[in-house]
């Protein structure tokens, strides 16, 4: 999988995406790359709402060898999928696959010396008694799943929380019928082609279907996807811009 810059600008924030009643299909190779303050970090956004503060965030980050953050929390936890390159902070080195999920209390000082593509989903993750992960996609068994032509990886579920999140491996030709999720379902293609009735789609593309979103999935060739579900959230943002934390 190889990501390009094809644009650049600095960073600032913007909103894209952000409404979750809507359909969204974006190819990585046609998101603006934004240059940060931070020393050789970029991010490519996918969803982002710049009307509020402290807002989610579904991206791409890329560190540049050497790159750095300056030590920093996260408020609503943080979630980071290694696609290449390595990741590290203090807690270890992340070569791709690793897959971390940061409790909203975690503290860390992430950097890359030979430079690392990440997916990042920022502040979607609240919630006191949170369990972290850290684990590696390529060091986890297939299982079966309820449909023969696919297998998972569950990555996470816990109780008290509504959120899962898994690898899914498509085999070639595999056609389904048509599919209407009660929760929101959002999708990273990791490799192969994924398909709907609306297109096919190369690794690298993210999508979010709405609840009750009738689609038709497929994948001609076999694919690797990680697969997010939630319920669609009465109270998404925590704090408008200009109000008093």
């Amino acid at each position: 999988m190889v990501y390009q810059q094809f644009q650049a600008t600095t960073w600032e924030p913007i909103q894209i995406n952000c409404n979750l009643s809507r359909r969204v299909a974006v190819d990585s190779a046609e998101i603006i790359w934004q240059q940060t303050p931070f020393e050789g970090i970029w991010f490519g956004c996918f969803e982002a709402d710049s009307s509020v503060q402290d807002h989610p965030l579904t991206m791409l980050t890329r560190f540049d060898p050497g790159g750095f953050f300056p030590k920093h929390g996260h408020p609503d936890g943080e979630e980071i999928l290694v696609l290449q390159g390595t990741f590290a902070d203090e807690t270890g080195e992340y070569p791709p696959g690793s897959y971390l999920l940061n409790p909203e209390s975690f503290i860390h000082l992430p950097f890359s010396s030979e430079g690392c593509m990440t997916f990042v989903k920022l502040r979607q993750h609240g919630g006191d008694n949170r369990k972290q992960i850290r684990t590696n996609i390529n060091d986890l068994p297939w299982l079966l799943s309820s449909i023969p032509q696919i297998e998972v990886k569950p990555l996470y579920e816990q109780e008290g929380f509504s959120e899962k999140v898994r690898i899914e491996r498509w085999q070639p030709e595999t056609a389904l019928q048509q599919l209407m999720e009660s929760q929101v379902k959002e999708i990273f293609v990791l490799e192969g082609v994924w398909a709907d009735e609306m297109g096919e789609y190369q690794a690298g593309t993210w999508l979010r279907y709405p609840p009750h979103c009738p689609y038709i999935p497929s994948s001609p060739k076999g694919c690797v996807l990680y697969v997010k579900t939630y319920p669609l959230p009465e109270v998404r943002f925590h704090l408008k811009i200009g109000a008093v934390a």
